[in-house]
């Protein structure tokens, strides 16, 4: 089984405006997990909500994502 991350951009009231699969699918969930800390680590608010499992992020230019990992 694969894995793959899918990123969404949400507005102010957490509805999502915007959805991207990142196109490269990851063999493990290990492998998926640790490109989305690589990733989230990029930006200058970020973290994990372990009670809902995604990662999330706030870009510069304020945009609110939220990254899952979803086998395929």
């Amino acid at each position: 089984m694969a894995f793959q991350i899918i990123e969404l951009t949400l507005d102010a009231n957490d509805h999502v405006i915007d959805r991207k699969v990142v196109p490269y699918p990851y063999p493990t969930r290990k492998g998926a997990v640790e490109a989305v800390e690589e990733v989230t680590a990029g930006h200058a608010r970020s973290g994990y909500d372990p009670e809902h499992n995604f990662w999330w992020a706030v870009t510069d230019d304020r945009d609110r994502l939220r990254f899952i990992i979803e086998a395929v």
